[in-house]
């Protein structure tokens, strides 16, 4: 994605989608719809001082790391004699968690998306969450990022090939006003210092990112909110699903 094509995503009417818990799994390619549901630990979040320190990679910049440890409640709180030994390891250990950081490895969102009813002729759901102008917002040491999915409408159709899990994930929905919590898998591609928007306020540094994998699990308030209803990563070049997706736009 070039710079004007990025600035584009900011400067049009934006949905800004809130994060909630996120982490980073394995790139598992093009999985199929589970069969039942999958018991298992839901990802935890990609913390935001990660983020952080992938935009400044991404964008070939050091951090002032510095400045991000005089931040820290940590460092204001203790004896003003520790904090100059402080600062120095802190910062040391910023540096080379930084000089670490392998931006193959994918950053994890989990936020909340409605649900078109099933669409039981097309055997799948539609989420109505993502427009183009979709980002996740993270905050970190004063600044603020956004994380812009690439192409993210060509993720809006879900194909649910099997009744059950389609019925399961129906009934979370029914159940929560059609709304769900999902994890993305986001691949890091790019970051421009330059591009950085003001949205209501708030100037947001962007962070490009593919999307590699999705999995639906059901609301935070359900019992059963770490139990994983779906996984899929979508061949946008199919063509029943293209059609899908233009009978929607």
């Amino acid at each position: 994605m070039n710079k004007i094509i990025l600035a584009g995503i900011f400067l049009c009417c934006v949905c800004c989608m809130p994060l909630t818990q996120a982490a980073a799994q394995d790139d598992v390619g093009n999985a199929s719809a589970v069969s039942q549901i999958i018991k298992e630990t839901k990802p935890t979040a990609t913390t935001p001082y990660t983020i952080a320190l992938a935009f400044y990679k991404l964008s070939r910049q050091a951090p002032n790391f510095d400045s991000w440890v005089k931040q820290k409640d940590s460092y204001k709180n203790a004896n003003p004699f520790d904090q100059p030994s402080m600062l120095a390891d802190m910062t040391q250990k910023m540096k080379q968690d930084y000089n670490d950081l392998m931006l193959t490895e994918p950053l994890t969102v989990v936020t909340q998306v409605t649900l078109a009813p099933y669409d039981a002729k097309n055997q799948g759901f539609f989420v109505e969450s993502f427009k183009g102008s979709t980002f996740f917002p993270v905050q970190f040491a004063g600044q603020s990022y956004a994380i812009v999915p690439q192409d993210i409408t060509d993720k809006q159709w879900l194909k649910m090939d099997d009744p059950e899990t389609a019925k399961a994930i129906e009934a979370a929905a029914n159940g929560n006003n059609q709304v769900l919590s999902m994890v993305l898998m986001l691949i890091p591609k790019y970051a421009d210092p330059s591009a950085a928007a003001t949205i209501d306020g708030e100037t947001y540094w962007p962070i490009v990112a593919e999307v590699k994998k999705m999995m639906l699990y059901p609301p935070d308030n359900s019992p059963n909110k770490d139990s994983m209803l779906w996984q899929s990563s979508v061949d946008a070049n199919d063509k029943n699903y293209q059609s899908i997706i233009n009978l929607r736009q």
